[in-house]
């Protein structure tokens, strides 16, 4: 069953048509509508932003944010955010097959497992155990 709502965010009104599906709910959100001048805002309620899916987005190669001389051959393996190198599960020369784990990377208390997306050799690590870096920062170089 679907059920409306009126919305004010920022002096615009939204009209959120919401649904419930076996237990989990999906907001659609229609065009802004201006209100009247006339109208006074009493209260604005705090409406939180939907989360959505992370979108992966390949950096073209000649952008890094690497801190150290990286090479132009190979695929850069890049850090998606910030944080800790917990472990580092290959060394260079290793073949790497799409879907290993590569390296453990520590953010915000979680532990988050870097997958190789492709299959080759790693030619170069940039990080090593106990190294902090930065969101897009290389990591490491597969050929």
């Amino acid at each position: 069953m679907a059920r409306k709502f009126r919305v004010v965010v920022n002096q615009k009104e939204y009209i959120v048509e919401v649904e419930e599906l076996g237990g989990t709910t999906n907001a659609q959100s229609s065009q802004p509508v201006s209100l009247p001048a006339e109208k006074p805002l009493m209260e604005q309620p705090k409406v939180e932003k939907p989360v959505e899916k992370p979108k992966v987005v390949e950096q073209p190669q000649a952008q890094t944010f690497s801190k150290s001389p990286v090479s132009t051959t190979g695929i850069e393996v890049k850090s998606p955010m910030a944080g800790l190198i917990v472990k580092v599960h290959v060394s260079e020369g290793q073949r790497v097959t799409r879907g290993q784990k590569l390296v453990v990377l520590e953010a915000m208390k979680m532990e988050n497992d870097i997958l190789s997306e492709h299959d080759g050799k790693v030619s170069k690590i940039l990080v090593k155990q106990g190294d902090n870096v930065e969101t897009q920062q290389t990591l490491l170089i597969i050929e």
